[in-house]
């Protein structure tokens, strides 16, 4: 693709920015192809990347210097322009949005998966506390003085280990709960902050 056909498509993408902002960026890129000394008849794209990508790269920066001017003005009139270039971003960048919410769902499935180990871990202690608790129980009534003994210290090392183990899993789990709603508070602030 030579200069003039990249303007071209690059103009095309660029039709739902500003006059001022299309012109400045198509001056921008005739300036630098011009600066970057192609041949007449040599590939654009190869040096510079498609006019496609260029353009979400225009319009994203154009956004976000919109959100900064319009943070500075406070008005009611530039809340409207930022959700309009807010919604020519996401249409601008059709795979953002699915990246979004992919990496929305594998934080999820993160946090119930640390949920589901910690809560196994939990069953776990619980069950070898009662099964402990069940060994000293019945090992009274079966056996020489030695076997009880001996199947009632294995009893109580099961349930202290069950109670080791219960202990650790509620431990990880409120650590894990402080972990998930710090993060979550630091998203909402800044989401808060933001806007």
């Amino acid at each position: 693709m030579n200069k003039n056909e990249f303007m071209d498509e690059l103009g095309h993408y660029l039709r739902h920015l500003t006059d001022d902002d299309r012109q400045d960026a198509l001056e921008y890129y005739s300036e630098y192809i011009d600066d970057i000394g192609l041949a007449a008849d040599e590939d654009v794209c190869a040096r510079i990347g498609t006019p496609r990508e260029v353009s979400r790269q225009i319009i994203a920066q154009t956004t976000e210097r919109r959100i900064e001017e319009q943070r500075e003005k406070k008005t009611v009139r530039g809340s409207g322009s930022i959700l309009w270039l807010v919604i020519l971003g996401i249409f601008a960048s059709p795979i953002a949005l699915p990246l979004a919410i992919a990496a929305v769902v594998i934080i999820l499935a993160l946090v119930i998966t640390a949920g589901v180990i910690v809560f196994s871990f939990f069953i776990s202690g619980a069950a070898l506390t009662v099964a402990g608790l069940f060994l000293c129980i019945l090992s009274a009534f079966t056996g020489t003085v030695g076997q009880v003994l001996f199947s009632i210290g294995g009893g109580l090392f099961i349930i202290g280990l069950g109670i080791l183990i219960l202990m650790l899993s509620l431990k990880l789990g409120s650590v894990l709960g402080r972990c998930i709603s710090s993060a979550a508070r630091k998203r909402l602030s800044k989401k808060t902050a933001a806007v």
